[in-house]
């Protein structure tokens, strides 16, 4: 599975920003335990791209 695929998985898993949240949760959580940081920017670049690629690609509409 490639990023994109792995994106869209969570698109229609409808879990999305759950996983966003959770990656934001340990991204934080591993910066006050002093990991490496490197690897947190890595982390956060990815979650960037996937924003954007959200923005460009999809349109958020409520749940009814």
């Amino acid at each position: 599975m490639n990023k994109i695929e792995g994106l869209e998985f969570h698109i229609k898993s409808q879990d999305y920003f759950g996983t966003l949240a959770t990656v934001l949760s340990l991204s934080r959580q591993n910066l006050e335990m002093g990991a490496d940081k490197k690897q947190i920017v890595k982390v956060l670049e990815y979650a960037e791209k996937q924003l954007i690629y959200l923005q460009e690609n999809y349109e958020i509409v409520k749940n009814h």
